[in-house]
């Protein structure tokens, strides 16, 4: 079958399935009108019939998928292309990122002679893209811990391709893996190092989530395992709240906050030697149509009098602030990072072409942050008191609403609670006395109730009278 009588075939083929679904022609019904009216009970079987005949006809395209990709990277048309591989050409045609390298994954696996079983399996359709690549994948991950016969290797494929859903197939390799590992006390060849110490084997993904969040997995030799919890362990313990109560993060979410700690940390350090300096590599990107101050900035207009960040929708429903690596981001998250992050703040016409890039002018100097150590001795929030070299920069009357960068108009947070400021209500302000105070969120309950201000962590005392201080 050539590439004319496949395409003309595709056209068929999708016709049957979809385009008389809902009208009424003359002649056998096709398979969409089929769906479209089956029956309870009547159609029971036939119903189960077309859903085995599809799934095969899916599984069979999936393979031929992944021996186009094979194919293609044979013949050099990526690099004629001006793309990367095989992969990429077919997330250019349409193709999911996950299903194109899925799909590369599976044609190079064809080349094994170990996965003879698998690729049988994928050419007659009686196995999926997903179930074969979990396959490869786990016998991979058992290779990679055991030095294996051919034997083994078809044994474990074996076992592995019965297994009910790829979810099984990988804790089956996991099983394999640990059944075939050298116990101690075993005699070993010379050189072997056990699996918990071997570095080769450390892998980390990063997985964007629906909603834009990231879902980060580590494997980890025991070595950088040991050296990662001895940098979460002094920020993960608990710390109270406010009014003196236990600290309400879980266990996880204070190790969550621990790392992305460490992380700011490093990218404090990394270029720039001052402890809690400013944070590179930050890029924020504006689109043009941010309204400023009442007023839609242009190309030459300056960022010190925005009131707001807001996108008028009417011109694009999606033109919010983009992070380099994030995406989109809220207004309030786009301010809490030009409170202390260096950004690269590029302006984007509606095309997406830079227009301006901004300064570095929001940060605290040396010499200011220095006053604000003096001052509030780490993290002013009420109860916490990190150390300030864990801490932001924050300005209390917002830079982006015409606030200065000055000690009056700054106070020292840790990221945890320069976060709550921004997204949980609370509020702080500087009051006479040139000090910190914060104002908790209103309660719910009683939404007229007096807000009492609270001083900074490093004035608390037993009384609320501000003479105590």
């Amino acid at each position: 079958m050539d590439a004319v009588t496949l395409t003309a075939f595709a056209d068929l083929l999708s016709d049957d399935l979809t385009i008389h679904a809902d009208t009424d022609i003359a002649g056998p019904a096709s398979l969409g009108q089929f769906l479209t009216r089956a029956r309870a009970v009547d159609d029971d079987r036939e119903l189960l019939a077309v859903a085995v005949a599809v799934l095969r006809l899916r599984n069979v395209a999936d393979y031929s998928v992944a021996a186009a990709c094979v194919a293609m990277e044979r013949v050099g048309l990526p690099a004629r292309k001006h793309v990367r591989s095989g992969a990429a050409i077919l997330a250019e045609l349409g193709a999911a990122p996950a299903v194109a390298y899925r799909a590369a994954r599976l044609g190079q696996a064809m080349s094994d002679e170990n996965l003879v079983a698998v690729v049988r399996g994928l050419r007659d359709g009686a196995v999926s893209a997903e179930h074969g690549d979990a396959v490869a994948s786990g016998l991979g991950h058992v290779s990679g811990r055991v030095d294996l016969s051919d034997d083994d290797r078809r044994k474990i494929v074996h076992s592995l391709i019965v297994q009910t859903s790829p979810a099984r197939v990988r804790e089956k390799a996991r099983a394999w893996a640990i059944k075939l590992a050298p116990a101690e006390g075993d005699d070993v060849e010379d050189g072997y190092v056990p699996v918990a110490e071997r570095d080769d084997l450390n892998e980390m993904t990063l997985n964007r989530t629906d909603d834009g969040r990231v879902a980060v997995t580590i494997d980890f030799d025991i070595v950088a395992a040991e050296e990662l919890s001895a940098a979460l362990d002094p920020l993960t313990r608990p710390v109270p709240e406010p009014d003196g109560s236990s600290d309400r993060r879980s266990a996880k979410r204070r190790r969550a906050d621990a790392m992305a700690q460490v992380i700011r940390t490093y990218l404090s350090h990394s270029e720039r030697p001052e402890s809690g300096g400013v944070l590179p590599h930050v890029t924020l990107s504006v689109p043009a149509a941010v309204v400023m101050n009442g007023q839609v900035l242009d190309s030459g207009a300056g960022l010190g009098a925005r009131q707001t960040i807001s996108i008028p929708m009417s011109e694009d429903e999606t033109a919010v602030p983009w992070l380099g690596f994030g995406g989109p981001i809220s207004a309030r998250t786009a301010e809490l990072i030009m409170c202390e992050a260096s950004v690269a703040l590029a302006l984007l016409d509606e095309h997406g072409v830079p227009l301006n890039v901004g300064r570095e002018k929001r940060l605290f100097t040396p010499g200011i942050r220095k006053a604000l150590v003096l001052r509030d001795r780490g993290c002013a929030f009420p109860g916490c008191g990190v150390p300030p070299s864990w801490c932001d920069g924050h300005h209390v009357d917002h830079w982006g609403h015409g606030g200065v960068t000055s000690l009056d108009n700054g106070v020292l947070l840790c990221r945890r609670h320069h976060t709550v400021i921004h997204h949980g209500g609370w509020e702080v302000f500087i009051g006479r006395d040139r000090q910190p105070w914060f104002v908790p969120p209103a309660d719910p309950e009683h939404p007229k109730r007096r807000r009492e201000p609270i001083r900074s962590n490093a004035r608390r005392t037993l009384t609320l009278s501000a003479s105590a201080a």
